[in-house]
């Protein structure tokens, strides 16, 4: 029995015919007359007649054989499926980052799956918006000021008495410190805004020039995880 050092092993009987098995998935069956039957997870069987040589196979108890051949020399056969994940190919390949391409490259193993969707979703899983608020336009001014952090953890904290939660939800939603995110501006009303800035702690500062005609506007806000 000759250990191939990939993984596989070769065994020649008596005639010198030789057989080689993969014992990745290797199983070990004692046919209870001095023989043994390893088969492999390709199918591929050989069966060792220990009557016939002075070889021995031990069941450790542990998963695991030893098998000693004619020279005395042991090698342990090892019953385990262990493979890195560039070696666990998908039953049928699939393509996860070039939608509406035509010729896309399609991931074959787990490991291209991981590298393939691990940029997609650490950049959309870090962007989110914070919960909508009113802003009173209803009166020109300067400096007016809004914590936008302390809304996001007044309504993401449950602390509002205008919130309800479904029946076995936890009692409030997940938060980030102030120092973990970065605060946005996207798009404000020039019309009804002006001098419109954010603080590295997510307090906006802004004036109103006008009200809005329709009783309406917009300010866009954007939190991203650092």
């Amino acid at each position: 029995l000759t250990d191939n050092g990939n993984g596989t092993f070769t065994y020649t009987n008596e005639d010198g015919v030789a057989t080689t098995f993969d014992s990745k998935i290797a199983t070990v069956v004692d046919n209870a007359d001095g023989s043994y039957t390893i088969t492999d997870d390709y199918g591929t069987s050989v069966t060792i007649d220990t009557t016939n040589t002075i070889t021995t196979l031990v069941d450790n108890g542990n998963g695991t054989f030893t098998y000693t051949n004619e020279a005395g020399v042991a090698t342990i056969i090892t019953n385990t499926d262990d493979q890195f994940d560039d070696e666990v190919e998908l039953r049928t390949p699939i393509d996860m980052n070039e939608g509406g391409v035509g010729s896309p490259t399609l991931e074959t193993t787990v490991q291209e799956v991981i590298n393939a969707i691990a940029p997609i979703t650490s950049k959309a899983a870090r962007i989110f918006y914070p919960p909508s608020i009113a802003v009173d336009a209803s009166v020109n001014g300067n400096a007016f000021n809004i914590n936008l952090y302390q809304q996001y953890l007044n309504q993401y904290g449950m602390t509002l008495p205008s919130s309800a939660a479904s029946t076995g939800a936890p009692a409030a939603i997940p938060t980030y410190n102030a120092n973990q995110l970065y605060y946005y501006v996207t798009y404000y009303d020039p019309l009804v805004f002006a001098n419109v800035s954010i603080s590295a702690s997510g307090v906006m500062t802004y004036d109103i020039i006008a009200q809005p005609s329709d009783y309406n506007s917009l300010i866009n806000v954007v939190f991203v995880v650092k």
